[in-house]
């Protein structure tokens, strides 16, 4: 098995519980479900990997397999120790083209004194030809601006489609569907919503998530209205306390 990308589907524990009648919410997978699914850190990471290799002057070994006008093509490789003392191990590999772009890793990680600081494991594709973009990712993965590697990696099997691609990432209406898995709980989910950061800078505009873990849960995200980082919630049908930390 390989080292940092076992993924437990355990019941979650150890997060706030809230109780409103015959309702009871364990609020911190909710969150981490609704932090999961955001996608800038997604398009992020493909369109600009650096930031998150810090790469050494020749850790980890760097190779450019195509470059044109509007073509590139990368490698990153691992098997070396940069010069901070860190391990990279695995490969990574990135294309970026007129028509979309990708980003694949296999087993590549870093790791600083034995703790690992980015991993990525699989793919995440970018199809950017039009005004409407699809992302798919099937990948586990951490270190990124959403989820870092105290969190425990990340498993991400989603979905998701853009318009209009070129106010993204200030505004647009984004859905999504798959299955997001962290190491406390497994979801289910299908949503869509609109983000416009002149509007609400720290939760989309409009819009609901549909979680199912054990239970479904509804999120209806509303910050044109109230832009409070809340969310009103419902279980299985039944109204709970307002969900409260969202992200865009």
């Amino acid at each position: 098995m390989r080292p940092y990308l076992a993924i437990f589907f355990l019941t979650a524990c150890g997060t706030t519980v809230v109780n409103e009648g015959s309702v009871q919410v364990q609020t911190g997978p909710l969150l981490d479900t609704v932090a999961a699914v955001q996608l800038e850190p997604l398009v992020d990471l493909v369109a600009q990997p650096l930031p998150y290799l810090m790469p050494t002057a020749d850790c980890p070994r760097h190779t450019i397999l195509e470059s044109a006008e509007d073509t590139t093509h990368e490698r990153w490789e691992g098997g070396c120790t940069r010069e901070d003392g860190a391990m990279v191990e695995g490969d990574m590999e990135r294309f970026d083209g007129p028509h979309g772009a990708w980003l694949a890793g296999h087993d590549f990680r870093i790791e600083d004194n034995g703790k690992l600081r980015f991993g990525l494991d699989g793919a995440i594709e970018l199809s950017t030809g039009s005004a409407l973009w699809l992302v798919d990712a099937a990948v586990a993965l951490c270190g990124t601006r959403n989820w870092p590697c105290d969190n425990g990696v990340l498993g991400l099997d989603l979905s998701y489609t853009v318009y209009p691609a070129d106010t993204f990432p200030e505004d647009y209406d984004t859905t999504v569907s798959g299955i997001v898995a962290t190491e406390t709980a497994t979801a289910t989910l299908d949503g869509a919503w609109g983000v416009d950061i002149s509007q609400c800078g720290i939760e989309p505009i409009w819009g609901s998530l549909s979680v199912y873990r054990g239970m479904h849960h509804a999120i209806l995200l509303d910050g044109a209205s109230d832009c409070d980082g809340c969310a009103s919630l419902k279980v299985q049908g039944t109204t709970a306390p307002k969900l409260c930390g969202l992200t865009p």
